[in-house]
């Protein structure tokens, strides 16, 4: 890989190559440059003195192999390799060489790359031979490596020849197109969790894209511009036919949209770990990575807890188990007792897998109690993340029923199908919500219910819904037929939570089980249970539309089925007193919020203003409550939990610790949130 001779014009038609050795100039042996003191900086084998030949050719006879020499030597060796590509084989050379050149540079880069310039020059290099050699067949994506600014050549090339022949664009071509794509840009999650954003991105680019992208062809064509490290070459330019369709706006935007939406899904894994760098393959984290990725991420521990779950329901819709039976699968931080984030995960873990978990705090719910019970059941498809108001009010409504119907230690059939088909008519909960309903139902049937905790929920009602629900529970108590003692003294102390007269229970439990009580007016109602062997009566046959009693009723022979509208109106009145009363309870919920004031000051580290002022707020103490934080949070429009995630993120992005640290109360870094703020 040499040029020996007397005569070999530069390029550029100044003077001899400098890359020719001429074997008549004089080489001094006995007192080398090895330092190339005497070598400027762009040297030619014709200027340098005797002594400097001297070490270059020591260095060539030694297999060009000596890391400790200077940089001069590479350099001057490698003007040759640059000649033999640009000047040569645009010449009509024999281009067969190219790949023992590409493998020689690339070994003399592992042993001087750490020279910036020669580095430089030698990356470009083997681009332009990538450019060069790349031919239509066999094509493989470039590796995805640490240098995303230059794009590498097998890239433009092997996308251009994707476009001409039509041929889609594979999942792997696409991340490396994403990857090295000048206007998309790859978030943390995207760097931190590398291979579960390729396992993901692949899964969604193929259930998006089917076989992948077709990518037309443009009238603009690949060109590569080439400066040589040579002073006696310059620069070079080499065309080529293909498209240049790296930058072609449709399949941008859909794979930048697909980048984006793979790193969102992957946010909450990647804080987790950036939190718990050995966190992955644990089940907490499992329980942060979207449905596709679940199965194969949480090992044995994640079969083994699928294992209990289905030997659990055995078939069932749902099944009343052990909560500490359960909990024995999550590694609590505090043994025995249930965060709320615990909680959160691991209702999101089983809910990946089609399992519901009651109760469950993303619904209002409390934590579950490991000395308790729990309920699971086979979860409708869309599952809601976050319960409607309607589900809410439901549930506080189950929550008295409840209460009233187990107060004798016994709930019939009878009170719980009365009260799942009122609140399932009333409202019209679809099939996801009904599920989760029932199970909730489940479970308040399955613990002790307390009272606790409902004043602020049930102050906003107005008289006339408190006596709606006053008689609601009534009717759900005397649905069985008997209302026991101890039913009516769970009934005294709810109408006492509701503002309601005591003494108006037992005139409204006579009421209820003789068919005087509005909400159960016009419904059956159970005189005497059936006994075996009693005595039977048939019930006489419809009259027909011709006799007198069908005529008085309004029959004939034309007539169809007749319905008595006071009947229909008062069973609609039912459904819509019941409907409206539940809907009114969460009224002042979902009213919308105040806009809170825009935050202003400087952005730090990347934050936006919110989360800025945020940071200088908390960077004023070193610690803070729990409730200071949520009104801090509340009167910057942020939720405490992701605040505390993204300015956590930034810190871990700036300076390699977390920010805050614990639940309350929450302790500040001082010497993090300086770094920050600097």
């Amino acid at each position: 890989m040499l040029y020996v001779g007397r005569h070999l014009p530069a390029a550029n038609g100044f003077g001899q190559d400098p890359a020719l050795i001429d074997p008549r100039l004089p080489a001094d042996f006995r007192r080398p440059d090895w330092a190339a003191e005497t070598v400027g900086y762009w040297p030619a084998y014709c200027d340098i003195t005797p002594g400097a030949r001297a070490a270059y050719l020591t260095w060539l006879a030694g297999g060009r192999r000596e890391p400790n020499v200077p940089i001069s030597w590479p350099f001057l060796f490698f003007y040759g390799l640059e000649r033999r590509v640009l000047v040569d084989t645009a010449h009509g050379e024999d281009s067969h060489e190219l790949p023992a050149i590409a493998a020689e540079v690339r070994r003399l880069l592992e042993i001087y790359g750490e020279s910036a310039s020669f580095r430089g020059y030698a990356t470009r290099f083997l681009q332009l031979l990538d450019f060069s050699a790349t031919s239509t067949g066999d094509l493989t994506p470039p590796p995805r490596t640490g240098d995303r600014w230059e794009v590498p050549m097998t890239l433009r090339t092997g996308l251009g020849e994707l476009a001409v022949t039509g041929t889609p664009v594979s999942a792997d071509w696409a991340l490396a197109w994403a990857y090295y794509h000048p206007e998309i840009y790859s978030r943390t999650p995207a760097t931190r969790c590398a291979p579960e954003f390729d396992t993901l991105f692949r899964t969604r680019y193929a259930a998006q894209h089917g076989a992948g992208l077709t990518v037309r062809a443009t009238k603009k064509v690949l060109q590569f511009d080439y400066r040589s490290a040579s002073a006696g070459i310059g620069r070079a330019e080499v065309s080529t036919t293909l498209p240049d369709v790296l930058t072609q706006a449709v399949p941008s935007k859909k794979l930048a949209a697909l980048v984006e939406e793979c790193t969102t899904s992957l946010d909450a894994y990647s804080r987790y770990l950036g939190r718990n760098p050995d966190g992955r393959g644990t089940l907490a984290a499992a329980a942060l990575l979207p449905p596709e990725l679940t199965d194969s991420a949480g090992g044995e521990d994640l079969a083994r807890l699928s294992s209990f779950v289905d030997a659990a329901l055995d078939g069932q819709a749902s099944a009343v188990i052990d909560a500490g039976e359960l909990l024995a699968f999550w590694p609590l931080a505090t043994p025995g007792k249930v965060a709320k984030a615990e909680a959160i995960a691991l209702a999101q873990l089983l809910g990946v897998r089609g399992i519901g978990l009651e109760p469950d705090v993303r619904h209002g719910g409390p934590v579950p109690d490991p000395s308790g019970a729990v309920v699971l059941f086979r979860a409708e498809a869309g599952q809601p993340a976050s319960p409607s108001s309607e589900y809410q009010a439901a549930a506080l409504l189950m929550h008295l029923a409840s209460a009233v119907t187990a107060a004798d230690g016994h709930v019939s059939d009878a009170e719980t199908s009365h009260l799942m088909a009122h609140l399932e008519t009333a409202l019209g909960f679809d099939a996801a919500e009904r599920a989760r309903l029932h199970a909730h139902l489940r479970w308040l049937l399955a613990t002790p219910v307390k009272l606790t905790g409902l004043t602020k929920r049930l102050a906003a009602l107005d008289q006339g819904q408190r006596e709606n629900i006053g008689d609601f529970l009534t009717t759900v108590a005397a649905t069985d037929g008997f209302v026991t003692p101890e039913e009516i003294t769970m009934l005294t102390k709810v109408f006492k939570l509701l503002g309601l007269d005591p003494a108006s229970v037992y005139s409204r439990v006579h009421a209820a089980t003789t068919g005087g009580i509005r909400t159960a007016a016009v419904a059956p109602v159970t005189v005497r249970a059936a006994a075996p062997g009693a005595h039977a009566y048939a019930i006489p046959p419809a009259p027909s539309p011709g006799s007198d009693l069908g005529a008085a009723r309004g029959g004939g022979a034309a007539a169809g089925v007749q319905l008595d509208a006071a009947t229909v109106a008062a069973k609609l009145a039912e459904t819509s007193a019941v409907a409206a009363l539940l809907g009114s309870i969460f009224t002042d919920d979902d009213a919308p919020k105040p806009t809170p004031p825009p935050a202003t000051g400087p952005c730090f580290a990347g934050l936006d203003a919110a989360h800025s002022t945020l940071l200088t707020v908390l960077a004023g103490r070193d610690s803070w409550a729990r409730a200071e934080l949520e009104v801090e949070c509340a009167a910057l429009g942020l939720l405490p939990d992701g605040a505390v995630d993204t300015l956590n993120e930034a810190a871990y992005e700036r300076v390699g610790d977390p920010f805050v640290d614990g639940e309350d109360p929450i302790t500040v870094d001082p010497g993090v949130a300086q770094e920050m703020q600097a």
